[in-house]
Parts: C-alpha cells; sequence; structure tokens
C-alpha cells in the first residue's frame, strides 16, 4: 500500500472517529489515553432492589442480559496474547472487524436505546474503514484473511441475536466494555515489539481509534448498566466478606480445637501418679 493510499484511509478512519481525531498525538500518547479503567459503582443506595440485597425483576433482567454477553466486573484482569505473530495480529484485527460489523448491525436493527444505537453505528463505520485498511496491509504482506466469521463468533452473534431492546443494549455494552481493553493492549503490545513496518504503520494509526474506542465504551456501559454494575460489585463484596468471615471462623475453630487437646494433656499429665 502506498504512503498515499495509507494516508488518506487513515484519513477517513480518523474523521468517522467518536471524537475528533487523534492525528497529531503519537500512538503511544493516544493508547496511554486510552487504558482509562472502567469507572467505579456508585455508593449510592439502588432503585429497585429488595430489602435482602436482591435485584428487583428488572435489574435482575438487566443483570442476566449483561452477565450473559461477558464481566461487569470493571476490575477483571486485561489478558494479552503476547505470542502474536505480526501476520498472526492482522488475522486476528481482520477476524474482529467481522465480529463488530455484525454486532453493530445486530444492535442498529434490534436495539432501542438511542444512545447505543449511536455507538454500534460508529462502531460499524469505523470497523468497515479498518477493514479496507487491515485488507491492503495483508496484500502489502501477503497475509491471507478471514472473510466469515467463525464458529465461535458466529456462536456469539446468535447468542446475542436471541436479545432485543434493552437487553441486548445492556449485554452489547457490556461485551465491548470488556473486550475493548483486551484489544488495546494487544496493539500496544504489538507497536512494541512489531519488526513488519508495513503492519506496525497500520497500528501505528489504528491504535489512536481503539482507544477512543474503548473509552467511548468504558463511558457508555457505566451508564447503560449502572445498576448491574452496582449489584456486581455488591455481590463481589458480600462473597469477599464470606470468604473472610469463613477463613476466621476455621482459624478460631482450628485454635479452640487445639488448645482444648492441650487441655486435656494437661489433665492427663497432672492425674498420673508420682514417679510413674
Amino acid at each position: 500500500m502506498n504512503t498515499t493510499t495509507r494516508c488518506a484511509a487513515f484519513a477517513v478512519l480518523c474523521s468517522l472517529a467518536m471524537f475528533p481525531a487523534v492525528g497529531c498525538r503519537s500512538a503511544d500518547r493516544a493508547a496511554d489515553d486510552g487504558t482509562a479503567s472502567a469507572a467505579a459503582a456508585p455508593d449510592a443506595p439502588a432503585k429497585g432492589t429488595s430489602s435482602a440485597g436482591k435485584p428487583a425483576p428488572a435489574a435482575a433482567a438487566g443483570t442476566a442480559a449483561a452477565s450473559a454477553a461477558g464481566s461487569l466486573d470493571p476490575a477483571a484482569p486485561v489478558v494479552v496474547d503476547y505470542s502474536l505473530e505480526p501476520s498472526a495480529f492482522t488475522k486476528s484485527v481482520a477476524k474482529t472487524d467481522l465480529l463488530e460489523i455484525a454486532l453493530a448491525n445486530l444492535v442498529l436493527a434490534q436495539g432501542e436505546t438511542p444512545s447505543v444505537k449511536d455507538f454500534a453505528k460508529r462502531m460499524l463505520t469505523n470497523h468497515t474503514a479498518i477493514q479496507v485498511i487491515v485488507t491492503k496491509v495483508a496484500a502489502d504482506t501477503q497475509v491471507e484473511l478471514p472473510t466469515a466469521l467463525d464458529a465461535d463468533d458466529e456462536a456469539t452473534v446468535a447468542r446475542f441475536a436471541a436479545m432485543n431492546g434493552v437487553a441486548l443494549d445492556k449485554a452489547y455494552m457490556a461485551y465491548l466494555a470488556e473486550q475493548h481493553p483486551k484489544t488495546l493492549a494487544s496493539y500496544r503490545w504489538q507497536y512494541d515489539n512489531c519488526k513488519d513496518p508495513v503492519v506496525k504503520a497500520f497500528i501505528g494509526g489504528t491504535m489512536p481509534i481503539v482507544g477512543t474506542q474503548q473509552r467511548t465504551a468504558e463511558s457508555l456501559n457505566a451508564e447503560v448498566n449502572k445498576e448491574e454494575i452496582r449489584l456486581a460489585a455488591e455481590q463481589k463484596a458480600a462473597e469477599q466478606k464470606a470468604a473472610e468471615e469463613a477463613k476466621a471462623k476455621a482459624a478460631a475453630d482450628a485454635a479452640a480445637g487445639s488448645s482444648k487437646k492441650k487441655g486435656k494433656s494437661s489433665n492427663f499429665s497432672a492425674k498420673k501418679p508420682a514417679g510413674s
């Protein structure tokens, strides 16, 4: 891909991004901006929660939909595949584009929340543009890209296709908020380690867009799944507290058992006849 074509493609991609283009910033700076963690759950008591701490039916339905798409834990670890060669990374980008385009189309057809549908539209535009660019990169580097969803991604799309309206919107945003930090981390590692100049140039131009997508996905997810995130955080805190209490009780029981055993041993020694 010649320099003029590549620059034009990146200019189109940046012009279609969700926020003003970040072309003047370095890829490292843009990536750093994109690593902000998901918004913390609010401390205020939740509406729609029963006195027993269980979500009301509407909240429970939302939690189930979002959980079906991915983790609602904002502290979930980011896993990076450090073993990808440039050719494998290029294929993974194309694979992601196919999935992102399919999910965005699904949300546009079956979603309900205006802000989520607007985000899906922008994701569709961005990933269609990235798809064009990565296809040219693949041609320059002689890499054959996937042209259809694989079995796992087909299953993912089918899972989302079974949802409609707000439930789909919540699940979609939970999924994207979980996946984008992993995607950005993969881009960053490739940018730091990639030896192929064509692939590295593609990464340098595309990584800021991925960072923008991550920040937007996390912000929008914190909005549409606010209650679900709070409930998930409460559940995790309750589970941790229960585990700590169980550990403390086990330690206390062990100490009591040891003390009782020592007491019996002392009593036995005191009852032994002198000189025995």
